[in-house]
């Protein structure tokens, strides 16, 4: 049977409308890359030293010019920033050789290194080493390192961060985090006066989940590296009712209240010399990410979904704030700021690798 002309057209019309919605669907079940420049192609911005308030250092640099790593200008746009919170030096203020930018200080010891090595199978995206004892050294006028006596004390952050364009949570199936780590040394060079409760090398990850109409956030924390443990566990608690009984979870799905630390320290927190930020904190536990040990120098692949424990965060939250400034639907969040690097409490000398970071939104 010979179809008609007008049959034909209106048959090439369905087929090109059910085309167009398979190209749809195939769009909206495409993954969202969150982070950019995976391989730190671009480079680094670097950011001043801030926040400062020991000893004889300056308070806060500033910089009549933007500086980037590798070029020193920022003609590449760099999406990454590395951040200096209470660190004794600027390694903008450093040598390159080979990609790489080192800073000594008085005493000849090495402080701190940054390499960029976009892409590189062997020597990976980027190392970052820092020696705390070298980092304390240097808050003394007489260049005898010593402890800080609790978290109420600014301690050295060696931080590679970048802003998060997610949008609203709700819209995403998945929050797919993956990467690697490879441990380089640690070399402890503890002395009198070391409290493992207080000093350590923590290479930790951190992303804040953020409330999109009112700008409050909470933090979702995952350590990758702490010299203490050789792995971590939740870092909130579930407690009864009655807030009388309360156990470390081994699931999201263990019955009871959370009760999780908020980034202070005291009741006058905003009177210590770091304040923090006085938002609250969910930590994941290792073993829901990390498929290998750090500790034996191999590569250690990082890998699961956050969103879990996003939803998991705000139903904390929520239970600590009795539902105030955080609203239950996913509609209302974002994700903000991603963060990796060290922060460093006691003399720990530090050195890790890091490659192909991504975290993917999953529609």
């Amino acid at each position: 049977m010979v179809l008609s002309i007008a049959l034909k057209r209106q048959l090439s019309v369905l087929l090109s409308a059910l085309l167009a919605s398979c190209l749809v669907v195939a769009e909206d079940n495409k993954n969202n890359p969150l982070l950019l420049d995976n391989h730190f192609s671009r480079g680094v911005r670097i950011t001043p030293p801030a926040n400062i308030r020991f000893g004889f250092l300056p308070q806060n640099v500033t910089r009549e010019a933007a500086v980037c790593l590798p070029h020193r200008d920022c003609s590449q746009q760099p999406v990454w920033q590395l951040q200096q919170w209470s660190n004794a030096q600027d390694i903008a203020d450093a040598v390159e050789s080979q990609l790489a930018w080192l800073l000594h200080d008085g005493d000849g010891r090495i402080q701190k290194r940054l390499q960029l090595k976009p892409g590189d199978p062997v020597m990976a995206d980027v190392m970052l080493e820092m020696n705390g004892l070298s980092e304390f050294a240097a808050r003394s006028e007489d260049g005898v390192p010593r402890y800080i006596a609790d978290l109420g004390k600014p301690w050295p952050h060696w931080l590679l961060s970048q802003p998060l364009n997610s949008g609203r949570l709700v819209q995403y199936r998945q929050l797919m985090l993956s990467g690697q780590i490879r441990m380089l040394f640690d070399t402890p060079q503890h002395q009198e006066g070391y409290n493992p409760s207080v000093h350590a090398a923590r290479m930790l990850l951190a992303i804040t989940v953020r409330n999109r109409l009112t700008g409050d956030y909470f933090w979702l924390t995952l350590p990758l590296y702490d010299d203490r443990f050789p792995h971590s566990d939740f870092g909130c608690q579930k407690c009864t009712e009655s807030g009388d009984q309360c156990v470390t979870p081994r699931s999201i799905a263990d019955a009871g209240i959370w009760r999780c630390p908020e980034d202070r320290v005291g009741e006058r927190w905003w009177h210590n010399e770091k304040p923090g930020t006085a938002r609250m904190i969910f930590r994941m536990p290792t073993r829901d990410f990390l498929h290998g040990d750090p500790v034996k120098g191999s590569w250690v692949y990082v890998h699961g979904d956050l969103l879990p424990f996003v939803q998991a965060g705000i139903q904390a939250v929520r239970q600590r704030e009795n539902g105030r400034r955080f609203p239950a639907d996913l509609f209302f969040y974002e994700l903000g700021l991603f963060s990796i690097g060290w922060e460093i409490t006691g003399f720990n000398h530090v050195a890790s690798q890091l490659r192909d970071w991504q975290l993917d939104a999953v529609r």
